[in-house]
């Protein structure tokens, strides 16, 4: 992390700053791996409590980065900063088809956004440059959040378009608010808390009392996303759509943000599964929200 840390700080550029985020990023993995030996006085490295602390590190790191990358990107001083950064294919004469795509119209909107003269100038000087730039073919690079993107934007329009997985969408969260009403009732309204705790999880080889917290929070969680989609489906069927998926997608991000490392506690690849099936379904519902949206907002 502190070889990241140097890098940045001496080498300009954004090839030096993605591969000082990679090394910084690889000694925070190394740092917050070893937490549980700070949290425990016997320097305990499977203190199973600590993947509460790692889950809420890159949780909280995520939601930084998108707070602080979304403020800086309202300032002049940051949209002329990106402008140069992508000069640097420029300087080091790399520059390839799209990236001089992607130049050029970064440059056109910020001079369509621009008031000062002088500004303007510099701009229309600046994209005769790039357009004088011969360009070099794009390189097959591995993209993987644009392989993501492709893979949900596909699925979503072969599969999720069709009514056998809204059917199929509709009987899991019946059941889902079904089973977790059930859960809640028999855990909530009995004497005997704790022994239905430790004969729901009697499969498992531990029982500490970090672990009656953690099930417990795990069945609040539950609970709560439950309501979210009753409340959710009652909108929806009632025809109000869009705010019927506002609830299932609150629901389903109390479930990605704190009830998939609550069940990844005891079942790491049930909690692994379920974060990536819901953050797909979260991500197809947007995009099936916006374009319900476009459609009633649409002029006539």
């Amino acid at each position: 992390m502190l070889v990241g840390i140097i890098i940045s700080l001496v080498y300009y550029g954004k090839k030096s700053i993605k591969l000082a985020s990679i090394l910084a990023g690889i000694g925070w993995g190394f740092f917050i791996d070893e937490i549980g030996k700070y949290l425990t006085r016997d320097n305990n490295y499977w203190f199973r409590p600590a993947i509460i602390f790692i889950y809420i590190s890159f949780i909280l790191l995520f939601f930084l980065y998108r707070f602080l990358e979304k403020k800086s990107r309202q300032t002049r001083s940051s949209l002329w900063h990106e402008i140069l950064e992508d000069c640097e294919e420029l300087a080091d004469n790399d520059l390839e088809i799209t990236e001089k795509k992607e130049l050029l119209q970064k440059i056109d909107k910020f001079k369509r956004l621009s008031s000062s003269p002088k500004e303007k100038k510099l701009l229309l000087n600046l994209r005769s440059l790039v357009i004088s730039t011969v360009a070099k073919k794009d390189k097959k690079t591995f993209n993987l959040s644009r392989l993501v993107a492709t893979t949900l934007r596909v699925t979503y329009n072969r599969l999720f378009k069709k009514k056998l997985v809204f059917y199929a969408l509709f009987t899991y969260s019946l059941w889902y608010i079904i089973d977790k009403s059930i859960d809640s009732f028999r855990l909530f309204f009995n004497s005997n808390k704790l022994l239905i705790l430790q004969d729901y999880y009697s499969h498992y080889d531990f029982f500490s009392k970090a672990d009656v917290y953690m099930v417990t929070l795990k069945f609040i969680i539950e609970g709560v996303v439950a309501v979210f989609f009753a409340v959710g489906l009652v909108y929806w069927l009632r025809g109000r759509t869009i705010k019927g998926i506002r609830f299932y997608q609150w629901g389903l991000l109390i479930n990605i943000f704190i009830g998939s490392h609550l069940k990844f506690y005891f079942e790491q690849f049930s909690g692994v599964f379920s974060l990536i099936l819901a953050f797909v379904v979260w991500t197809w519902l947007d995009k099936y929200r916006r374009e319900i949206s476009s459609i009633l907002h649409r002029p006539s």
